[in-house]
Formats: C-alpha cells, structure tokens, sequence
C-alpha cells in the first residue's frame, strides 16, 4: 500500500470519528425516557384526540368545498395526527410493537372519524363541485414526497429536542388533514379519481413523516440496544417503503414536466403563426389526459383567417409529434373611436350550426308527432298521409277499396283538423285529384310526395 492510499485511509477513519463522536455528543443531550414518555402521551387514541379529529376535518372540508386557503391552514394547525405518526415512527425506530399498535390504532380511529364527519357534511351541502383546492391535493408527484421527508425530519428533531413551536411548520408544510378531508369527497360524490388521488398523497405524507422521524430517532440515539437483525429490517422497510413511494410519484413528476413542455411548445407555434398574421392570443387550454392532446385557442385577429385551423394543426403535430384535437376560434377586433368590437366568428358559425341541426330534429320529431296523430284519428283506414311542414300542409289520400263518399271525405278532414290546428288538411280518394284542384301530389326532391300549389 502506498503513502497516498495510506493517507486517504486515515482520513476516512478520522472523519468517522468526528462524525460518530458529534453523533454521540449530541444523543448525550437528550432525555430519552422523558421523550420516549412524552411521544406514547400525545400519541394515543382518547377523547380529546377525537375530538379534535372531528373538528379538523370538518373545518378542512369546509375550507376545500369554499376553496378558502385561509380555511384550510386553520384545520392544518389543529389537526391532531402528527402526535400518532411520530409515534409510529418512534415506533420503528425502538421496535416496540405495543408502541406501534396504539399509535397504528389511533391513526385508524382518527381516519374513520374524519371521513365520516366529512362525509357527512359533503352529503348535506348544496356545494359538490370540486373546486381548486380540491383537485390540487389529487396529483401527487415527487416533490410531495420530499416535502414530507423534510418535514418529518424537522417534526422529529422538534419532538426530540423538546421545541415543539417547530410543530406548526410541520403540520403546514405536511397537510396531512386536507388530503383526507378530499378523500372523503371523493367518496361522497363518488368520483374515485379524486379520491384515489388525495388517499396517495395522505399515504405519502403519512409513511415519509414516520419513516423520517425513525431516521432522526436513530440519529439521536433511540433504539441502540437493538440487535443487528433490528436494523437491518428497519433499514429494509424504510428503503422499501420510499422506493415504493418514489416510483409513481416520480412518474407523475415526469408526466408534469411533459405537459408543461407539451404547453409551452403549443403557445410558441400559436403565438408564432398569430404574430405573423397580426393578430394574438386570447385564451390557449391545453390539456393532456390518457395519452390524447386537445387544444383550445381563442384568436384575437384582424380579419377572419379561414385556414388558421389546419395551419395551427399542421404546425403543432410537427412540433409536438402528435396530433392534437384542435378547436380553433377567431374574435375580429376592429377599432372605432378607441373602442373595440368583437365579433366571435368561429363562435357564431358554431352556434348557427348547432342551431340549425336542433332545428332539423325538431322539425322531424314535430312531423312524426302529426303523422301519428293523423293516423290514430284515421282509425285503421287504409290511406297515405304526405306532410308539408313547410307550408303546414296535409294529404291524405284514402284508397277507393274503403268505399268513403264526399260527405265522409269531410267529416274525415274536419276530424283531423280539430287535432292539427294551423294546418291545411286536404283529404281525397287515391284514384282522384284533391277537391282544390289547386293542390296537387308531387315528388320533392328527396323523393317523398309533397303537395304544392
């Protein structure tokens, strides 16, 4: 071995002595019975921790339903899981299993009591819509999860070393009763995407404050007594349990970073071809769900662009490397005496379609409505009935076989006039002309018989 290897050993060697030594120094400081005493204290499942269970939730659900931030940073200071999940983590850290069933025991009844409370209250409200407040705890990505790794890291070294104001921080940074306030909105309006999605971000900031606490207790000295196997196991279940954790949360992180890159790009190509053309962005949407891109944009333009949407799509599949769902709408601006006038012209032409296809429906469903009607009036006669809903007009031709004379004829077209009022009923034998004989059967162009004047 040569000096320099030498050299660098003792290095290594006195650094973990200084380490190992500042680590030793800094658990000497530390009362670990009274800590150890004062964690199963605030920890523990009694009336006072269900109390206070029920009156967080429902003030966070509260606050989330009037999307009120103020609201729920109020139920976030009152919220009292944190006192379980240290001790879970403590648990862990000592390997005491009694510690770790009244504490998992308290963390249950706590949960059960915040989702029927909240549940109760989203049942009994006017108010289901899933505001802002709402949807943003139902996406958790990687920095949530790092979030509460330091918050629980602070959390434990503030129960340790006895600075427990340190814990309000927490309780803010962590949010650990929002999440489960929107699980229970989830479930009361039956919508599991969001449900599944604050339970994912309860779970992590559950799970990464306890196991955080048990690296900052072992770090303070908590649980040396135990035998190698010990660590060994905690140091497998807090590996596992954060690369479990990492994994989707990384891939939602990922898939963040991918829409904002997919929006960027897309207002790059539309503020570029806008430009071009005089005129600029009004409102761009751009959402990306289960692999389908779609794309709203409204133009504020000079003059209308009647190719701008097949541009805009051929642009953005080249740029983004798929084809988008592009909805395009133009509002004409124009200025007059300082004063602008929009004009929605993509907007409009919409609407007149829509317009004009209800308006269509309409217009059959009224003709079939008076065919029927004329047909149970005509009681099982053997006739054709022809409608002209565009002059309100109504052949009916009964066959000779039916042996009706003129004086039935009229008592016939009388009878169903009464049931068609505004209409204009005319009612003959099929081997005859109508008695106007200024009405005669046609072929429309549609191929269906039609009467005209």
């Amino acid at each position: 071995m040569n000096l320099r290897s030498v050299l660098q050993s003792s290095a290594v060697l006195r650094g973990r002595h200084l380490w190992g030594q500042l680590r030793e120094r800094m658990a000497q400081d530390v009362n670990h019975a009274a800590v150890l005493g004062n964690v199963t204290e605030g920890g523990g499942l009694t009336p006072r921790f269900a109390f206070m269970a029920v009156m967080s939730c429902g003030i966070a659900i509260l606050g989330l339903l009037q999307s009120s931030a103020a609201v729920v940073i109020g139920a976030m200071l009152i919220s009292p899981l944190m006192g379980p999940i240290v001790q879970l983590g403590f648990s862990l850290c000592v390997v005491d299993f009694r510690m770790m069933g009244r504490s998992l025991l308290a963390l249950l009844g706590g949960i059960v009591l915040a989702l029927g409370t909240a549940m109760l209250i989203v049942w009994l409200s006017p108010l289901r819509e899933a505001t802002g407040e709402i949807l943003a705890r139902t996406h958790p990505n990687l920095f949530d999860l790092l979030v509460a790794v330091l918050s629980g890291l602070a959390g434990g070294y503030a129960v340790i070393t006895r600075k427990g104001e340190a814990i309000v921080g927490v309780a803010i940074a962590t949010a650990l009763m929002p999440p489960l306030a929107v699980v229970a909105f989830g479930l009361a309006t039956g919508d599991m995407g969001i449900a599944g999605g604050a339970f994912l971000l309860f779970m992590t900031n559950l799970l990464a404050i306890a196991l955080s606490v048990t690296l900052i207790a072992k770090w303070y000295g908590f649980g040396m007594d135990n035998v190698a196997k010990h660590a060994m196991w905690q140091g497998g279940v807090i590996a596992v349990t954060f690369l479990l954790l990492a994994l989707p949360l990384g891939i939602a992180l990922r898939d963040i970073g991918r829409q904002t890159w997919i929006a960027n790009q897309t207002r790059t190509v539309v503020q570029q071809y806008l430009h071009a053309q005089g005129g600029s962005i009004e409102r761009l949407d751009v959402v990306r769900r289960d692999g389908l891109l779609s794309v709203d944009l409204v133009a504020m333009v000079p003059g209308y662009l009647p190719h701008a949407q097949q541009a805009l799509a051929a642009q953005l599949a080249r740029q983004l490397a798929q084809t988008p769902l592009l909805r395009v709408r133009q509002t004409l601006e124009a200025n007059d005496s300082g004063r602008r006038d929009r004009a929605d012209l993509d907007g409009l032409r919409l609407s007149v379609n829509a317009l004009t296809q209800q308006a269509a429906q309409l217009r059959a469903e009224a003709n079939a409505v008076v065919a029927q009607t004329v047909r149970a009036q005509l009681d099982g006669l053997e006739a054709g009935v022809e409608v002209d809903d565009g002059q309100l007009l109504l052949s009916i031709a009964v066959a000779t076989d039916e042996g009706l004379d003129e004086s039935a004829l009229a008592a016939l077209r009388d009878a169903v006039s009464s049931r068609v009022p505004g209409w204009t009923v005319i009612v003959w034998n099929r081997d005859a002309l109508p008695q106007d004989p200024a009405l005669v059967p046609i072929a429309g162009d549609d191929g269906e018989r039609r009467l005209t004047r």
